[in-house]
């Protein structure tokens, strides 16, 4: 019987949540392709977002004016993952 060679463990993408920076805004205009234009609370800055697979699969509409709260890559801070929608 042969043996497996021992493998490296994968390297982590960075949309882990554990080095994922989480941010609250509203969404202020839908855009085609389920994009997103949110106006984030801490900044004002305006990003353009999609929505995450999970919520995706849930069919959760999302309109303008609802609180969400979205997901950044600490590389890339001008799209982000919609991951929460607020009542």
């Amino acid at each position: 019987m042969r043996r497996r060679p021992d493998r490296p463990h994968k390297k982590k993408a960075a949309t882990d949540r554990e080095e994922c920076i989480e941010l609250e805004g509203t969404v202020i205009e839908n855009l085609p392709n389920a994009l997103f234009r949110v106006q984030l609370d801490d900044t004002e800055q305006v990003i353009l977002a999609y929505v995450a697979g999970k919520m995706r699969k849930g069919y959760l509409r999302i309109m303008n004016g609802d609180r969400v709260k979205v997901e950044f890559s600490p590389y890339y801070l001008e799209r982000a993952r919609i991951v929460f929608k607020y009542r």
